[in-house]
C-alpha cells in the first residue's frame, strides 16, 4: 500500500475551469490551475481522489495538513467535510482533472457543491489512490449511477483484447452515457424509470442470468459499486454461486439507504470485508472518514 504523501505539496487546492452536464444528472467538473496540475502529476493518484469541500457555512476552503506522520485535521469539522470520489479523467499534459458528481440538489454535501459550481470555485485535493479490477481475461463490472464515473473509466482502459459484461442501473434512458472502448466488453444500461435507487432488485437479477466463462479456464474478475444491501448480496452471489474467490471479487457498498454518507462510513465501513481489495489506499485518513458520498 502508498504511504501517503508527506511531501509538503499536498493538500493542493484545485480550481474549477469547465462545468458541463454529461447526463441531466450527472455533472462533470473540469479542474486546473497550479494545484490541479500538481495533483495529475503524480500518476499514483488515481483511481480515487479525497477531497476537501468549503464550509457551507461559511464557504471557507480550510484544509488540514500533512507532516511526518501524515495527515492532521485540526478539528472534527475538518473531518467532516472531506469525501472520496473517483477521478473520471486526469491529464497530467493539460494539468487536468476531471470528477463526476451524480447530481441530486442538495441531498448531500458534495453534491450541493457541485450544484453551485462555477469557474473559480475550488476545493481541496488532499490525496489519491486505489486499486481497479486486477488485470483479466473477462470481466464483470457492476453498479447503480454513483459507481457509474468508476465503470466508466474502467471500461475505457480495457485493452481490445478485453470480454465481459458491465451492468449500470440508471434512474431513466435519459442517463446513458457515450463510453468508448477498444475491448469486447458487452455494456447493458437498466432504467428504474421512477424507482427510487436503491428499492429495486434490477442490479441482483442481471447479475443472476450472467454465465460466467470456465472454459479455457479464463481469467476472471467481478468488480461492484453500489447500494449497501446490493453490494452485500452481489459479494455472497458472485463466491458462493459463481464461484469466484476473494482475489477474483472488488465488492464496495457505495451508500446505504436511509442513511447519509457519513454515517455509513461511520457505522458499516462500507460493507467492506478483511479478505478482500481494499479501494481506500490512505489508512491514515480512516479514524472517522470512511464517508463516500453518495454522488461518487
Amino acid at each position: 500500500m502508498k504511504p501517503l504523501d508527506t511531501t509538503g505539496e499536498l493538500p493542493a487546492v484545485a480550481e474549477v475551469i469547465r462545468v458541463v452536464d454529461v447526463t441531466p444528472r450527472m455533472r462533470r467538473v473540469t479542474f486546473g490551475g497550479p494545484g490541479a496540475a500538481l495533483y495529475a502529476s503524480d500518476p499514483t493518484r488515481v483511481p480515487n481522489i479525497k477531497i476537501s469541500l468549503p464550509d457551507p457555512e461559511t464557504g471557507e476552503l480550510d484544509l488540514p495538513y500533512f507532516d511526518h506522520e501524515g495527515v492532521v485535521f485540526r478539528s472534527p469539522r475538518q473531518r467532516e467535510l472531506v469525501r472520496t470520489y473517483t477521478v473520471r479523467r486526469m491529464d497530467p499534459d493539460a494539468g487536468e482533472f476531471d470528477i463526476d458528481f451524480v447530481r441530486h440538489g442538495d441531498g448531500g454535501l458534495a453534491s450541493a457543491w457541485a450544484e453551485r459550481a462555477r469557474p473559480g470555485s475550488t476545493l481541496g485535493a488532499l490525496g489519491g489512490g486505489g486499486v481497479v479490477a486486477a488485470e483479466s481475461d473477462w470481466y464483470l463490472l457492476v453498479g447503480d449511477e454513483t459507481a457509474l464515473p468508476a465503470i466508466g473509466r474502467m471500461v475505457e482502459a480495457l485493452p481490445a483484447s478485453a470480454r465481459g459484461r458491465a451492468i449500470v442501473e440508471i434512474a431513466d434512458d435519459g442517463e446513458r452515457q457515450e463510453l468508448h472502448t477498444d475491448s469486447a466488453l458487452e455494456i447493458t444500461w437498466l432504467s428504474r424509470n421512477g424507482a427510487p435507487a436503491g428499492s429495486t432488485d434490477l442490479l441482483k437479477d442481471a447479475v443472476a442470468a450472467v454465465d460466467v466463462p470456465t472454459e479455457g479456464d479464463p481469467r476472471v474478475f467481478a468488480w461492484v459499486g453500489a447500494e449497501a444491501r446490493v453490494a452485500v448480496w452481489m459479494r455472497r452471489h458472485l463466491r458462493e454461486t459463481k464461484g469466484l474467490d476473494r482475489k477474483q471479487t472488488l465488492v464496495i457498498g457505495y451508500w446505504r439507504r436511509g442513511d447519509d454518507e457519513t454515517t455509513y462510513g461511520r457505522t458499516a465501513d462500507h460493507d467492506r470485508v478483511d479478505d478482500e481489495y481494499d479501494v481506500e489506499l490512505y489508512d491514515e485518513l480512516q479514524d472517522d472518514d470512511h464517508d463516500h458520498d453518495h454522488d461518487h
